[in-house]
C-alpha cells in the first residue's frame, strides 16, 4: 500500500491540471478579486471559496480523468492477478489524492492569510483541515462512480462540467445569495459544495456550532459517495 501511495503522490505532483486548477487559478483569483473588493468580509469569503474550488477541481475533476485513464489501461483488471485486493488499492490512491487536495487548500489558505492579514490560529487550521479532508474524500469517492459512467474523455469532460458548474454557481463562494428567492436557498441547502464552504468559513471564524453541522453534512455526503463508489467498483470486479 505504501508503494501505491507514494507512486500516486509522485504522479499527482507531475499533473499539470493540479498546478493550474488547484493552485495557480485559486491563488490568482483570490488575490485579484480580494484586492478589487478590498473588504475583510469578502476576503474571508474569497479565501475559503478558492480553497473549496481547488479541492473540488482536484479531488473530483482531475481524479475523474485519472480514474478513467486507469480503467482504460486495465489497471483494475491487472489487480485481479496480483496479491493486492482492489480495496487496498482504492484506499492507497484515495489517501494520496486526499493529501494532495489538503496541501493545495492549505497553500491557498496561508497565502490568503498573509495577503489579507487574516486572524488564523492553530485550532482554526485543524478544524479547516478536517473539513478539507471530509470534502476531498467525498468528492474522490464520487469520482470513482462518475468515471465508471464514462467511456471517453469527451463524455468525462461533459459529465464533470455538468456536476461542478452547478455546484460552484449554486453556492455563495464568490457572491452573496441573501437576496435570492426562497427556492434558490432551498437548492443551496442540498449543495454539498456549499457545506464545504460553510465548514471552512465556520472553522476560520471559530463558529463551533456551524462547523459541527458542516462536519455532519459532509460526513453524510461522504457516506453516499462511498456507497456509489462501492457499487461502481463491484462492476469492475465482476
Amino acid at each position: 500500500m505504501n508503494t501505491i501511495f507514494n507512486l500516486s503522490l509522485k504522479s499527482a505532483a507531475r499533473e499539470p491540471f493540479l498546478l493550474f486548477w488547484s493552485i495557480l487559478l485559486p491563488i490568482g483569483g483570490m488575490l485579484i478579486l480580494g484586492s478589487l473588493v478590498g473588504n475583510i468580509d469578502y476576503s474571508i469569503r474569497i479565501t475559503t471559496g478558492m480553497m473549496a474550488m481547488g479541492i473540488l477541481f482536484y479531488s473530483f475533476t482531475t481524479t475523474v480523468f485519472s480514474l478513467l485513464s486507469q480503467r482504460r489501461r486495465g489497471v483494475y483488471q491487472l489487480l485481479k492477478v496480483t496479491p493486492m485486493p482492489l480495496s487496498r488499492y482504492v484506499i492507497s490512491v484515495s489517501g494520496a489524492w486526499t493529501l494532495v487536495s489538503m496541501i493545495c487548500a492549505m497553500l491557498v489558505l496561508f497565502v490568503g492569510t498573509a495577503f489579507f492579514h487574516l486572524d488564523l490560529r492553530i485550532l482554526n487550521v485543524i478544524k479547516m483541515g478536517i473539513i478539507c479532508m471530509l470534502g476531498a474524500i467525498g468528492y474522490i469517492f464520487l469520482s470513482f462512480f462518475v468515471s465508471g459512467l464514462c467511456k471517453t474523455d469527451a463524455q468525462t469532460s461533459i459529465v464533470s462540467n455538468l456536476i461542478t458548474m452547478p455546484l460552484l454557481l449554486g453556492s455563495d463562494a464568490f457572491y452573496s445569495l441573501d437576496a435570492t428567492p426562497a427556492w434558490v436557498k432551498m437548492i443551496v441547502l442540498v449543495n454539498p459544495y456549499q457545506w464545504l464552504l460553510n465548514g471552512l468559513r465556520s472553522g476560520l471564524l471559530g463558529n463551533n456550532r456551524d462547523w459541527l453541522i458542516s462536519v455532519m453534512v459532509l460526513s453524510a455526503f461522504l457516506g453516499i459517495s462511498l456507497f456509489l463508489a462501492v457499487k461502481s467498483l463491484k462492476v469492475v470486479e465482476n
